[in-house]
C-alpha cells in the first residue's frame, strides 16, 4: 500500500481526497500547510498531494520549498484552471496539476500514472547509470547533472526532460513524445509547458542560452540534443 501525504487547509477537504484515492490503494495522512515541511523531511511518503484551492504566493512558496528538500512526487490540486497558475505550480516544482473538483476515478488514474512514471525513472545503479554527452555527465540514479565537474541544479521535470533528450542525442524528439514521457500522455497538447521548460533547461546547461548549441529546435517536429564535437574534430 502506498503512502500519500495530504497537505491542506482543513481536514474536511483532505478527507474528500483520501476517499477519492481509495483506502485500499493508499494510506493517507493529513497535515496542515504549516506542518508540511517537517512531515516531508521526517517521513518518506510515496506522494505529496497539495490541496491548495486558491494559489497564492504562500502556496507557491510552500510547493517550491517542498521541492527543494525532497524529490517525492508533488501534485497540486486547485480550483484554478488559469494557465498562469498551472505554469506557476510547475515552475515551483509540481509534477502534476489537477483542477478540482475532479472525478475520483480520473484523479486516481492520474496519480497512479505519475507514480508509475517516477518509479520508472529510478534506475538501478550499474554501468548504465552514467550518461556522458560532451562535457555533461548525467548520473541517473542520483538525479544529478555535472558540467565540467560542476553540479547543475535541475528540478525533477528539468532532469526528466534532459534525460529524454539526451537518450536520443543527435535525433529529433517530437513535442508529443517529450510531453508524454516527461509530463504524461494527458499533456500532449500542452506545448507551452514544453517551451517553458526548454527555456529553463537552456538557461542552466547552455554556455549562451540565447544561442543554444546543445538543445536545438527542429522546427515543426520538436527538439534535438546535439553534444559538441570533441576538441580537434
Amino acid at each position: 500500500m502506498r503512502e500519500a501525504l495530504l497537505v491542506g487547509r482543513d481536514e474536511e477537504s483532505a478527507g474528500y481526497l483520501a476517499r477519492a484515492l481509495g483506502e485500499s490503494e493508499f494510506r493517507c495522512e493529513y497535515v496542515s500547510t504549516v506542518e508540511a515541511l517537517n512531515s516531508v523531511a521526517l517521513a518518506t511518503p510515496d506522494i505529496v498531494i497539495l490541496d491548495l484551492p486558491l494559489l497564492d504566493n504562500d502556496s507557491i512558496a510552500l510547493c517550491r520549498r517542498l521541492r527543494e528538500i525532497s524529490t517525492v512526487p508533488l501534485v497540486v490540486c486547485s480550483m484554478s484552471n488559469q494557465e498562469l497558475d498551472v505554469v506557476k505550480a510547475f515552475e515551483a516544482g509540481a509534477d502534476d496539476y489537477l483542477v478540482i473538483p475532479m472525478r475520483p476515478a480520473e484523479m486516481t488514474a492520474r496519480i497512479q500514472a505519475l507514480l508509475r512514471r517516477t518509479s520508472a525513472a529510478e534506475p538501478v545503479a550499474d554501468d548504465s547509470d552514467l550518461i556522458r554527452a560532451g562535457d555533461l555527465e548525467v548520473h541517473l540514479a542520483d538525479h544529478r547533472v555535472y558540467r565540467d565537474g560542476e553540479l547543475i541544479d535541475l528540478s525533477p521535470i528539468e532532469f526528466r526532460l534532459l534525460v529524454s533528450l539526451i537518450r536520443q542525442q543527435g535525433r529529433a524528439v517530437s513535442h508529443t513524445k517529450l510531453l508524454s514521457s516527461v509530463w504524461g500522455p494527458e499533456y500532449v497538447d500542452c506545448r507551452h509547458y514544453l517551451r517553458l521548460y526548454i527555456k529553463y533547461l537552456r538557461s542552466k546547461i547552455e554556455r549562451d542560452p540565447r544561442a543554444p548549441e546543445l538543445i536545438l529546435n527542429e522546427w515543426g517536429v520538436g527538439y534535438r540534443f546535439e553534444p559538441p564535437l570533441p576538441a580537434g574534430d
